[in-house]
């Protein structure tokens, strides 16, 4: 694999990550400790990449946006922000 893919695979998996967290419909998906363990794991992304991508999903008209799951989604932006990210 390539790191291109790799780079690739990671984005994706963090994408699915916020959402699964945003509609909330797993018990452990629902908890924002666990997506930000997912975002900032050893497979996981980027300070500005998981700010990017939570920026594109609220952004995104295909993604049904309800007042729940736009309020955990700015939630997680905020508690993003706050987070010390490792390298």
């Amino acid at each position: 694999m390539s790191d291109l893919d790799i780079r690739e695979w990671r984005l994706r998996r963090a994408k699915g990550a916020i959402e699964q967290y945003m509609r909330g419909l797993k018990r452990r998906a629902s908890d924002i400790s666990w997506v930000i363990g997912v975002l900032k794991g050893n497979f996981g992304v980027s300070k500005e990449e998981a700010l990017s991508i939570i920026d594109a999903i609220k952004e995104d008209k295909t993604i049904i946006l309800t007042p729940k799951r736009l309020r955990r989604l700015e939630e997680l932006r905020r508690r993003v922000e706050q987070e010390e990210w490792g390298s």
